[in-house]
């Protein structure tokens, strides 16, 4: 008995040390991107070709992140660098990225995109809860970051994202560029499905927590109300005004990213009856994320 239980040990040591030496022999180059979507096309374009290091864990906040010492040590071995260019640890850190790390190359996959503007700055929309599918710029403070969750402005951040990988590394030339006619396909065959799913729907206005999805709604030409006010809780007020809002729209579903706190949707949602749908923009399964997303929405209509 006790043989066994040592022979189970030596075997058990074996697999952990040996799964730690094949983590520590990757010799494959580094790439680094901030959140985690962003891993999800980094590998779609690249492959096994790199490592990817992600700066934002799960669960953790791209406004005030951190990075460890541990990520930043493998920022410093990176290739290249993608960021997504309006998010606020980004705008904290980035600038200290360049200063110490000056030949690391920084890929803005924002460049390109067409952006929203939003008042008070990333996450805030002061004055101005409705995302619309008539959406222009204006003159405001900030910029919404969140537009990975449209699948056409992705096809634009899959398309520099490529261009900033072969240019980090031009020996993946033809790797990338296969890769990325592959994808641009199936996320043009992703952009039709949603097209076709959401064609009919008669519910077009939703309730959010965190406004992460105006890029979606203008593309779906939907409306999205944000609970958060310029990026903090809704006060008393303007929670009477949702509420009053939902009942003069129908408004039947709430959306809420996994990581918030739910006590405010659960009110809404006894005070509407609107259903709380729980989504994760930051999901490192994109694609799989924004099929369940147009399902979800679809689901509006059913209600």
């Amino acid at each position: 008995m006790i043989k066994n239980i040592i022979v189970g040990l030596l075997v058990a040591l074996f697999i952990l040390t040996g799964c730690k030496s094949k983590q520590n022999n990757d010799t494959r180059p580094v790439i680094t991107v901030t959140i985690l979507p962003l891993q999800y096309f980094a590998g779609q374009l690249a492959g096994n070709q790199f490592r990817i290091n992600v700066l934002v864990p799960p669960g953790a906040s791209h406004h005030n992140y951190d990075p460890t010492p541990r990520q930043l040590q493998d920022l410093e071995k990176s290739k290249v660098l993608f960021v997504n260019g309006h998010l606020g640890f980004e705008q904290a850190w980035i600038p200290k990225m360049k200063s110490n790390y000056p030949k690391l190359q920084i890929v803005d996959l924002s460049k390109g995109i067409n952006l929203i503007s939003e008042e008070g700055g990333e996450g805030g929309h002061e004055g101005e809860d409705i995302q619309t599918a008539a959406a222009e710029k204006h003159d405001h403070e900030g910029v919404d970051p969140h537009y990975w969750m449209s699948v056409v402005e992705a096809r634009k951040l899959a398309v520099t994202m490529a261009a900033g990988l072969i240019s980090a590394d031009p020996s993946c030339k033809q790797l990338v560029e296969k890769n990325l006619v592959i994808l641009d396909s199936r996320l043009d065959s992703l952009n039709t499905v949603a097209n076709q799913k959401m064609a009919g729907m008669k519910h077009r206005s939703f309730m959010i927590f965190h406004p992460a999805l105006a890029y979606f709604a203008r593309d779906h030409q939907m409306m999205q109300h944000s609970m958060e006010l310029a990026g903090k809780e809704p006060t008393a007020s303007h929670f009477r005004k949702l509420v009053d809002l939902a009942r003069a729209e129908n408004i039947n579903t709430i959306f809420i990213q996994k990581e918030y706190d739910q006590e405010n949707a659960q009110t809404f949602s006894r005070e509407t009856k609107a259903k709380i749908v729980v989504i994760d923009p930051m999901s490192p399964d994109w694609f799989g994320e924004m099929e369940i997303l147009i399902d979800k929405m679809v689901d509006m209509d059913k209600r």
